[in-house]
């Protein structure tokens, strides 16, 4: 047996916002809606996540509400090949909401973070020199 890459199942409570973010932010393209099933497949490049709505098993928070926030307290971390933070950071800062600006770290990777239109934290990272 051999594991093959994940694909995060991200919950949305509006599908149609959250491909839109996807898609105008980040250059995603949308695979599949349905809206009947309340799903939809998104990917660029190497990447692709799922999007459902917020169903019984995949609730958001239940308090107050069943759809107030996001369960899902880490991150989904994407790696960039070749030199092209610096670009894709300029392309978002200003179209989604910061959690860290591009920097580089100890650990040899230059990496930003935003928050998706969920809350959802996506951080970037490019190998540098350490």
């Amino acid at each position: 047996m051999k594991l093959l890459e994940p694909i995060p199942a991200l919950t949305a409570p509006s599908l149609q916002d959250t491909v839109n973010f996807y898609v105008s932010v980040l250059d995603f393209t949308c695979n599949t809606m349905d809206d009947q099933s309340k799903f939809a497949s998104i990917n660029k490049d190497n990447v692709t996540m799922q999007l459902v709505h917020p169903q019984a098993s995949f609730p958001f928070s239940s308090s107050p509400g069943p759809f107030d926030e996001p369960v899902f307290t880490g991150a989904i971390y994407i790696h960039i090949d070749g030199n092209g933070i610096d670009e894709l950071w300029e392309k978002v800062k200003d179209k989604a909401e910061v959690c860290f600006p591009v920097q580089d770290f100890d650990y040899g990777m230059r990496e930003f973070g935003i928050y998706d239109n969920n809350g959802y934290l996506l951080q970037f990272g490019q190998q540098i020199s350490a």
